[in-house]
């Protein structure tokens, strides 16, 4: 097992007053075409931040209920659709809350409508103390994993996983929760956090979950090394298709 224990005390910020990451060249081949994290060293696979109190995010949510995860709870929210399916193949039963999406390449940023009334709240208790720009971000959102569901084995792929940086902070979640994260040879890790333990994961690394206790939220980033171009700004409502090449609306 990993997790995220030991970065109880340290500050958020690396020495340097930095936003602490994993390097983006971990993702990709080293010279005999070997990918990095086949080497089987869990430091290029997972890096603990540090803590966050996430209290008052996870108080919001379950003021909000399940409803807030709903198609019909959304309807006030912008939403962006994918024709081929692959979210419900790949985490049937599990829901989101998209705040912030992009392109397959990584571009093409569009803000949801109900960026505006959560920013304050995630910028304040997340963005800020981690060091992440708001204006560097390519992808946010909350999922949650009710009870019993699954997320099936799979890698990111795509311009948008090569370029950034994931990294989830859990709001709401439990002993029960098997994020496992594959060896390069056979068998599985898992990696182990408490609420508000943020860590950076390398999404290149094939990995699945397994649900089996209550609810399991966590607040994922998507962010980038560069200040991205100005963003689509959605309305209530909007919907659009992430389609091959684009996000059109």
């Amino acid at each position: 097992d990993v997790g995220a224990r030991n970065a109880e005390s340290r500050s958020c910020l690396d020495d340097e007053g930095q936003t602490r990451k994993l390097h983006l060249h971990y993702k990709f081949q080293n010279t005999t075409h070997v990918l990095i994290w086949e080497q089987h060293d869990p430091t290029k696979v997972i890096m603990n931040m540090c803590n966050l109190d996430v209290s008052a995010i996870a108080n919001r949510l379950i003021a909000l209920g399940d409803r807030a995860f709903t198609k019909e709870g959304q309807r006030t929210n912008s939403k962006i659709t994918n024709p081929n399916g692959n979210m419900e193949r790949i985490k049937p039963g599990v829901h989101d809350m998209r705040l912030i999406f992009s392109g397959k390449d990584g571009t093409g940023i569009h803000h949801l409508a109900w960026l505006t009334d959560w920013l304050p709240l995630i910028d304040s208790t997340v963005l800020k103390p981690l060091g992440i720009q708001l204006n560097s971000i390519i992808r946010m959102q909350f999922a949650k994993m009710p009870s019993g569901s699954d997320i099936k084995i799979h890698k990111d792929k795509n311009g948008w996983m090569n370029r950034s940086h994931r990294v989830h902070v859990p709001i709401i979640t439990h002993p029960g929760v098997f994020f496992l994260t594959k060896r390069p040879k056979n068998g599985y890790t898992r990696i182990r956090a408490f609420p508000g333990e943020a860590y950076e994961f390398n999404n290149a690394v094939p990995h699945l979950v397994h649900n089996l206790g209550g609810d399991r939220v966590h607040l994922i980033i998507d962010w980038i090394e560069e200040e991205v171009e100005s963003p689509v700004k959605l309305m209530p409502g909007q919907e659009c298709i992430y389609g091959k090449n684009a996000i059109t609306c």
